[in-house]
């Protein structure tokens, strides 16, 4: 049985320790009490100890013995919890303190107990836990590769007569496996636009040109950022050239498609773009000659919206930066800027718009760029995200609209509070690529390509009935940035469960009834975002 040994007096305790300690003591205990209950409380505190404190546990104070062999990583980690607990209640207190009495030392052996214990309950919690993850994401591992099956033997190769049958329509819904979702992105979206892959490489070819066009532009137009402004040492002459040269540039491509007459007569509503016509013709020949100077932005002198694939990058630097394949120096940095490029040569009369790149960046991560290019051109063409994107106020007032009515209707509570403007804006934009975890968003995607684009508005809708009581205790800032960037831990299944739970339809009438019947707002003002 290990020696006890008490130390009353601490130059005598060492001698003691010195003299009568033995190599085979299994633990060593310094008493600080009387001489009368000395004895007693060493054999109690000594027998309890040995009780106690196994060999494999007094041992655990050392490091070396928790690595031992095949021991797995929540073993290891109780039992650094339960070595630390141990070399902290057992260690004996400086002689210069007061000592522990008999009492005191059994209740931090209890203490001591119970947290070892509530140690071991959290490590199994949290073992189970991962065990319940891990089985849940073999589940959806075995689902997935069952259903991609289905898809490449029986719905593909016919699908002209299988896309709209209900066991098709059940598989969608339940989510593409990723092996198949590229493909059938493809076939939903279709190509009514009738775009070829020479049609996209002439595009980006185009825009090539036109980037170096305008690198050289921007050479003789650079400011110059020293003491005085470049600008008003210019001759006159040159100034009016370069304006009228500027203005036949204007000319030529306003004659290259028919549709940005008519697209620019509509009344215009949505978010401000980077290189619109309000950043890149804000000032007209009207106000004279542009001035270089008080903060103005020399890249943005005189360009024509062809032009704008220039600055694009700018906005592809925001584009999924967790992922880091977008932003500059990536595999796909070039792909995703001559997607967009090519597609503002495609549409000149649109340009590049902010929330652009995120659409196309989710295409580029399911297909080829050719193929992600016609998919882009062809679901921008829909009805809500073409209204969107040419700024057409009036069908995004009725869509509004008739958007704020399915609210009233289904979150009475929610519509008083929180404009639809502070998340809803974002959330068409980009169709939810940027609020949503892209696992999540894909998901989403996946039925939108089915039902249409203005599913974005049920998906609208579900969010804010999954998260209905979370916004009840939030303030109105906190709601919006909440709603602005969802949770990492979306649950989808949880989400589609929302979308189901309402309804687009009021009244009888369907969404696209019940936007068309709500009228137009003309003092709506143009900027509303």
């Amino acid at each position: 049985m290990g020696k006890v040994v008490r130390g009353v007096f601490p130059w005598k305790s060492n001698s003691s320790k010195n003299n009568e300690s033995s190599p085979s003591s299994v633990v060593s205990w310094r008493l600080f009490g009387s001489k009368s209950s000395g004895n007693l409380a060493a054999k109690t505190l000594n027998s309890e100890a040995q009780k106690t404190l196994t060999p494999a546990s007094s041992g655990a104070n050392t490091p070396h013995h928790h690595k031992r062999q095949g021991s797995s990583a929540s073993e290891k980690q109780f039992e650094d919890l339960v070595a630390s607990s141990i070399a902290l209640i057992q260690h004996d207190r400086p002689s210069n303190l007061p000592a522990k009495c008999t009492e005191e030392a059994l209740r931090h052996k209890a203490e001591h107990a119970r947290m070892v214990e509530a140690a071991r309950r959290r490590v199994e919690r949290e073992a189970a836990a991962r065990h319940a993850r891990m089985q849940e994401s073999l589940r959806l591992e075995e689902r997935l590769a069952r259903h991609a099956k289905e898809w490449t033997q029986n719905i593909l190769p016919d699908w002209n007569n299988t896309k709209n049958s209900k066991r098709t329509l059940e598989l969608w819904w339940s989510g593409l496996p990723p092996a198949v979702r590229g493909k059938v992105w493809q076939l939903a979206i279709e190509n009514k636009l009738k775009i070829t892959h020479e049609m996209y490489q002439d595009y980006v070819a185009k825009a090539k040109q036109r980037l170096h066009e305008a690198q050289l532009r921007r050479k003789r137009l650079k400011v110059n950022r020293n003491d005085t402004c470049s600008c008003q040492k210019e001759n006159k002459e040159k100034v009016t050239e370069q304006i009228e040269k500027h203005a036949k540039i204007d000319d030529i491509l306003a004659k290259t498609d028919d549709r940005i007459k008519s697209d620019e007569d509509k009344p215009r509503l949505g978010i401000p773009r980077n290189f619109s016509e309000q950043n890149l013709k804000s000032q007209s020949t009207e106000s004279g000659p542009k001035k270089c100077c008080s903060k103005s932005n020399p890249n943005l002198l005189d360009y024509s919206d062809e032009c704008s694939m220039e600055l694009i990058q700018l906005d592809i630097a925001r584009t999924f930066p967790h992922l880091c394949i977008f932003q500059p120096g990536g595999p796909y940095f070039d792909v995703l800027h001559e997607l967009l490029a090519a597609y503002v040569c495609y549409r000149p009369d649109i340009g590049y718009v902010q929330g652009m790149s995120f659409i196309a960046a989710v295409l580029i991560l399911n297909m080829e760029a050719p193929q992600a290019f016609v998919c882009f051109a062809n679901l921008l063409d829909g009805p809500v995200l073409r209204a969107a994107f040419t700024r057409d106020g009036a069908t995004m007032q009725r869509l509004w609209k008739a958007y704020g009515k399915l609210v009233a209707h289904h979150l009475p509570w929610l519509g008083s509070r929180l404009a639809p403007e502070l998340y809803l804006v974002e959330w068409l934009y980009t169709a939810f690529a940027k609020a949503m975890p892209l696992d999540a968003a894909c998901r989403v995607w996946d039925v939108l390509l089915r039902d249409g684009d203005t599913f974005l508005f049920n998906t609208a809708l579900g969010v804010l009935h999954l998260y209905q009581e979370e916004l009840k205790d939030m303030d109105f800032i906190s709601a919006a940035q909440f709603l602005t960037k969802l949770p990492e831990d979306l649950d989808t299944e949880a989400l589609f469960k929302s979308i189901s739970a309402v309804s687009l339809t009021l009244d009888g009438m369907s969404f696209e009834e019940l936007a068309s019947c709500c009228e137009d707002d003309t003092t709506l003002d143009d900027d509303v975002t």
